[in-house]
């Protein structure tokens, strides 16, 4: 199962998400930066209004697992979950996908990320 999935690869309670699975659910924070930085407003804030009343109900249905031990089946809803939080800047504070003022250019962000649980050799 990859993060771009198809149709019908969210539990059924979320399928109200799905349109947005393509685009948004990505693993790695860089892409979801990217994401966020070249697509419009009308865009991001189509994904935050789909997402923020069903957020409570995402963070349930992935507390019942550890966070390094996310089941393949919910990675796309655990991506679509960060992809929420790195948006939501530009909806609640920014008003614009990018910082204000081109603080910091895409090109010079160098972003380190551990990997996940389920990435870790065993």
């Amino acid at each position: 199962m990859t993060a771009t999935q198809p149709p019908g690869c969210l539990p059924a309670e979320f399928a109200a998400l799905e349109p947005f699975v393509e685009g948004w659910a990505k693993p790695r924070e860089k892409d979801r930066w990217r994401q966020r930085v070249t697509s419009s407003m009308p865009e991001i804030k189509a994904f935050y209004d789909a997402m923020l009343p069903l957020l409570d109900a995402v963070v349930a249905h992935l507390d019942r697992h550890p966070l390094d031990g996310v089941p393949v089946e919910d990675r796309p809803l655990f991506y679509l979950a960060l992809a929420f939080m790195d948006i939501s800047p530009a909806v609640e504070i920014y008003g614009t996908p990018d910082l204000p003022d081109n603080a910091f250019e895409i090109e010079r962000m160098n972003i380190v990320e551990r990997p996940y649980g389920w990435e870790r050799p065993a």
